[in-house]
Parts: structure tokens; sequence; C-alpha cells
């Protein structure tokens, strides 16, 4: 059993960062060229575009994300398989569009001239969200084509960027782009699909649209919570700062989360053991999520010492110039995946014993706890402030769920 545990771990731990790290490799290809060509403050607002959309992109997916895989798995034959993702997606492309429109009058009348355009033709992405495969792919246990999408979409895309972005005055492009990239492989992806399967009953129905509004609104809300926490910092930091500021501190922020995802990898590669395991043996299991444990407390401290020691060196690279402020903020935030990675036990419990409300009220207080800190503390420290009540977030993360596992237990 020893020899296969492993195994087991590094299988799941290689198939998820092969999905993820065809992101991460683009993501370090197209940031610096990005900040170099559009300028500090561009980049920030095609971020700050970036955020707000995946923001409102958790209403598209409506929680199906999370139960649409088991829906799948669940269909007793192809035709009902078929129908289960045909419902789906008109949900999420109907979300998506009432989404659009009635967020357009709005950014007409209070956006800001050189935001708006940035803003509005970073929609496409939100409607790519909803074309998004992940769910019909984790129902039938096959992540690879996901990282196949990946790779041509974001090789599609870094190559639409060196064509056409040249100057500032390109920036509403880049979202642009990206969704733009996205859509073309999905749309593939489910051609294909539906071609090989031999369904042509491509239908829409405002009763099946309203049935799965209302089969899903407590999945929705619970899982609201995390995505806003996740996604919001930058919304925040617009409302107390310049253009210029928000790009530099994006910079910081962007690189830090790369390494933020490795806590998500370790809780996502260990649970199917750690599962199977609590049904055998509380010390087997207790084991062997604290060998992990301290796997990845290992390694994330080591990229946060790696990131404090060379932070300007870092911030060169991407930026092709020395910014003090960027590198200050990357050696703050470089602190956040080890602070996440202590979490990890807490997650693997609640997930493996199934306490849903449990994380439900965990997430949702560190959620108030991280808007009035950001707010409070970006209002007076600015981008200082804000990476500040980051790191504070992360360690009340912790002693919530540790406080109410404990009561639990």
């Amino acid at each position: 059993m020893s020899s296969w545990t492993p195994s087991i771990f590094y299988k799941n731990f290689i198939n998820l960062s092969l999905n993820q790290g065809v992101n991460i490799v683009a993501t370090l290809i197209y940031i610096p060229f990005l900040f170099q060509n559009l300028g500090d403050a561009n980049f920030g607002l095609i971020n700050l575009a970036f955020s707000i959309i995946i923001i409102l992109s958790i209403i598209v997916s409506y929680g199906y994300n999370l139960n649409g895989p088991i829906q799948i798995t669940e269909s007793k034959n192809l035709e009902a398989q078929n129908y289960t993702v045909i419902d789906i997606l008109c949900l999420r492309t109907f979300n998506a569009l009432i989404i659009f429109l009635i967020c357009i009058p709005f950014i007409n009348h209070f956006g800001k001239d050189d935001f708006n355009k940035i803003l509005i033709f970073s929609f496409i992405i939100l409607f790519n969200e909803a074309l998004n495969p992940l769910f019909y792919l984790q129902g039938k246990n096959k992540i690879f084509p996901q990282a196949i999408i990946n790779l041509f979409s974001k090789s599609i895309y870094i190559i639409l960027l060196y064509f056409f972005i040249t100057s500032s005055n390109d920036a509403y492009l880049a979202n642009f782009f990206y969704g733009l990239s996205a859509s073309i492989c999905v749309l593939i992806f489910w051609l294909n699909y539906f071609i090989k399967s031999g369904f042509q009953a491509l239908r829409f129905s405002f009763r099946k649209v309203k049935d799965r509004l209302k089969e899903n609104f407590s999945l929705f809300l619970s899982s609201t919570s995390t995505h806003i926490m996740l996604n919001s910092s930058l919304i925040i930091l617009s409302f107390f700062t310049n253009n210029t500021e928000l790009g530099k501190f994006t910079l910081s922020y962007k690189i830090a989360f790369i390494i933020r995802m490795i806590p998500v990898f370790f809780i996502q590669s260990a649970l199917q053991k750690a599962s199977n395991l609590s049904r055998q043996s509380m010390t087997e299991f207790n084991n062997y999520i604290s060998k992990y444990f301290h796997y990845g407390l290992i390694i994330t401290f080591s990229f946060g010492v790696f990131l404090i020691t060379f932070s300007e060196m870092v911030i060169e690279v991407f930026a092709d110039e020395k910014i003090i402020y960027s590198a200050q903020i990357l050696c703050i935030l470089s602190l956040i995946p080890f602070l996440a990675m202590l979490n990890f036990k807490n997650i693997i419990y609640i997930l493996v014993y199934e306490h849903k409300n449990l994380l439900n009220k965990a997430t949702f207080l560190s959620l108030v706890f991280m808007l009035i800190s950001s707010l409070v503390l970006t209002y007076y420290y600015s981008g200082y402030g804000l990476a500040i009540a980051l790191i504070m977030t992360e360690i009340f993360s912790f002693i919530i769920h540790s406080i109410l596992l404990k009561n639990v237990k």
C-alpha cells in the first residue's frame, strides 16, 4: 500500500498540473508582453476588467461546475447525457446573455471612457465560460482534452497578441483575444461532440431554464463566497488608487497567485485517496494527509523565500524595468501560498466528511473579513494595505475553519 499511495497522489497532481500548467506557462509569456507593450496603467485596467468578468462568471456557471459532472456521470444512456449537456449549456448561455444586456447600459452610463471599451470587449470571456466543457469532461473522468483545448486556445491567444497588439491603444483587444481564442476551441469541441454522438435535437426551453435555475439555486449561493473572495481584490483597489498603481500591483498579484495554485493542487490530488482511507483507518488517513501537508508546507515556504529574496529580479524579468513598489508588494504576497497551505488538513477533512454547512459558513465569514479588512486597509494604505489584508484573510480563514471544525469534532 505504501508504494501505491504516492503513485495515486502524483498521478492526480500531474494531471491537474498538466491542465493548469498550460495556463501558467502561457501567463508567464503574455504577462511580460502585455505589461511592456500596454504600460502599467492599461495593464491594470485589462486585469480589472478580467476580474469583473470572472466574478460575473459565477452567475453563468450557476453551480453546475460543481454538480454538473455528477449529473453527467449518473446519465443512464447517451441520449440522457446529451440532454443534460444541452440543458446546462442553454442555461449558462442564457445567463451570459442576460448579464451582458443588463450590464451594457450601466457601463455606458457610469463607466469611465478609458475603461468602457476594454470592459465591453471583455464580455466575450463570459460567453466562453458558458460553453466551457470542463463539467462534461470531469463527469466522464477525462481531463486531458481540457489541457489540449487550453494549449490550443492559449497558443492562438499569444499569436494574436504578438500580431495585433503594438501600442497602448490596443488594450481593448487583450481580453477580447483571450475570450475569442478560447471560444473558437470550445465551439470546435462541442461541434465534434454532437457530430460524433449523432445528436441533432438542439433545443431551447424557457421552462427548462427556469427549472434548472430553481434546481441549483442553493449550490449557486454556496459557491459565490469563495469566488468573490478570490477575484475581488483588484476591484477593491481600483476604488482607492490610480491606474498606474493598479497596474504595478496587478503585476505582483498575478505572479504570487500563480504559486497560490499549489495548495489547490495538493487538496485536489490528495482528496480521492484520503476519502478511501477515511473509511478504512483513521490512523492511515491522518498519516496520509499529514505527510502531504508537510510536503506542501515545505514547497510553498521555499517558493515564498525565493520570491522574497529575488523579488526585484523577478519583477524586472516581467516588467523589463526595476519597479520597487511591485517588488515590495510581491514580498508581502509571497507569503500567501504558505498560509493557504495551512488550511490543507481542514479542507480535506471538511470535504471527506461532507461538512457542507461548515464550509459555507467558514467561506462566508472569510469573505466578510476580507471585504472589511481590504476596504479599510486599502483606504488608508492603498496597495500595501490590500496586500496585508490578503495575508490577514488567509490567516483568518485558517483560524475560522479550525475553530468551526473543532466544534464539529
